[in-house]
């Protein structure tokens, strides 16, 4: 059996784990970002855990492109990735693209909806609404969760795969320039609006909303999931360059830093730290996962990867809801406060998932049989 047929039959744990790490620092980045009671203490938390949070979702775009064109290349006998675009049926990989990620999203935005209506949150039925409804979230049309705009990119790079193989006639190294030269205009142009004074365009091509600004990440993936498809490793120039392009960050953050000069993450320091994160994250997760003692927390951690998606779309709505009630209950100490409200929406974030992906089951399930029933 050929290396290429086995990967169809290996689920790689640090995968799982890699995307479970990334959700668990959204979550608790968002909970600081929307404590209400805003000290000294929550705007540091809320100010570091955003540098966190923009990681990790560069981590998710990246990984989304790993496993794009992995999982394309494991269908195919070795020496045959030239015929990706002729052996892939663009037309079905598409729609089986929509049917992971839509029915989710319906639901989470139909949930979300009725946890506002029962907490007493007024909802504007405008045109955003309905924007966020079909999934067209972002800066210029959230609605019901700021969060969905994570839907919509992601939603814009499933479309724009088949072009990208097609375009790049499924050459990785071609994918890897074609991401980092579109990034790179994206940020010109982020840029080009920040100084400009145009806050809405600024936003638009900084993060929400537009492919753009993850585009490097995404087409990085792309690219990896080819090389190890190939080699089953990361390879060791791919961490040189990796290091080399860290370095380079950490130097022009420093000197920013020294001259009292404010950077923006997402203003090409994303792109800079990403590889290194993404690789080394996994090399610590490959060896680590070798100890007996923290096997439970490691499979903790793939459960929360496993369902990611679910997480990220329905967990900011409960913070909206419980975060102002829990602050206005819970009369301790400040610090102490944010320790107590953390548990209480840990464990009701953990219920709150647990029926959302059970009820998405259930409804799969239901639809499953009635597609089997009339075909």
């Amino acid at each position: 059996m050929n290396t290429y047929n086995q990967t169809r039959q290996t689920r790689f744990n640090w995968i799982d784990q890699t995307k479970g790490l990334a959700i668990l620092a959204i979550i608790i980045f968002h909970f600081f970002q929307n404590y209400p009671e805003r000290s000294q203490l929550i705007s540091i938390l809320d100010r570091n855990g955003a540098k966190l949070g923009y990681a990790a979702v560069d981590i998710f775009f990246l990984m989304a492109g790993f496993n794009t064109s992995y999982a394309l290349i494991s269908k195919l006998q070795k020496n045959q990735i030239e015929q990706i675009k002729t052996k892939t049926n663009w037309k079905f990989w598409l729609i089986k693209r929509l049917y992971r990620i839509y029915p989710a999203y319906i639901l989470a935005f139909i949930l979300s909806c009725l946890l506002y209506f029962f907490a007493n949150i007024k909802i504007n039925l405008n045109l955003n609404f309905f924007l966020s409804f079909i999934g067209i979230a972002g800066i210029r049309f959230q609605s019901i969760n700021p969060g969905f705009w994570f839907f919509t990119v992601i939603l814009e790079a499933y479309l724009l795969t088949p072009l990208i193989f097609l375009f790049c006639k499924n050459k990785p190294s071609r994918i890897l320039v074609l991401g980092l030269i579109g990034a790179i205009i994206t940020k010109i142009l982020a840029f080009y609006f920040l100084i400009s004074d145009d806050t809405k365009a600024y936003l638009f091509f900084l993060q929400n909303n537009f492919i753009g600004s993850y585009l490097f990440q995404f087409c990085l993936g792309l690219y990896w999931g080819f090389i190890y498809a190939e080699h089953k490793i990361f390879r060791k120039i791919d961490f040189i360059v990796a290091s080399i392009l860290f370095s380079v960050g950490i130097i022009i953050c420093a000197i920013l830093t020294i001259f009292k000069l404010k950077y923006i993450y997402m203003l090409g320091i994303d792109m800079l730290f990403t590889p290194l994160f993404f690789l080394g994250i996994q090399a610590l997760l490959s060896r680590i996962e070798k100890i007996d003692k923290i096997g439970r927390i490691l499979s903790f951690i793939s459960i929360l990867g496993i369902y990611s998606y679910q997480i990220y779309l329905i967990h900011q709505p409960l913070y909206f809801v419980l975060l102002p009630k829990l602050n206005y209950v819970i009369q301790i100490n400040n610090y102490l406060k944010i320790g107590v409200s953390l548990m209480i929406v840990s464990i009701l974030l953990s219920i709150y998932v647990f029926s959302f992906i059970k009820l998405e089951q259930f409804i799969m399930k239901m639809f499953e049989t009635v597609m089997n029933k009339q075909n």
